[in-house]
């Protein structure tokens, strides 16, 4: 169901999972319902820290990650594109960190996420 919803970018999405498995490995996506408000999400996680929510959608996915203080200020000196830059400095800043929300409907999409998944998982 989750392939013929995704349609092509569920590559993309199986691609997120790889690289976390292959760079840090101890990776495995667990399924969580949220009630009739929210839903569905896929979470993936790298031993048992949540690396991201995904929120599949017809035809694309999108991503959620909620950014801790020390990989904020790092995502913001790197090269990272502004946009990002610009909606992790607007963000409201919560317990878990500050919500970072990004779309994926292409393979230019991931580009940033290699990075922020990086970052995120240094600390």
């Amino acid at each position: 169901m989750l392939a013929l919803a995704l349609g092509d970018t569920k590559e993309l999405l199986d691609s997120i999972g790889h690289f976390i498995e292959m760079k840090f490995g101890d990776f495995h996506p667990e399924w969580k319902y949220y009630g009739t408000k929210f839903g569905w999400s896929l979470k993936l996680f790298h031993k048992k820290r949540n690396v991201v929510f995904v929120e599949p959608e017809d035809g694309y996915f999108g991503l959620a990650f909620a950014i801790g203080e020390k990989a904020f200020k790092e995502i913001m000196e790197s090269e990272i594109t502004d946009s990002i830059k610009n909606q992790l400095t607007e963000a409201k800043v919560y317990v878990e960190g500050r919500p970072l929300r990004l779309e994926i409907r292409s393979k230019a999409d991931l580009e940033p996420l290699w990075l922020i998944i990086s970052i995120k998982l240094k600390y």
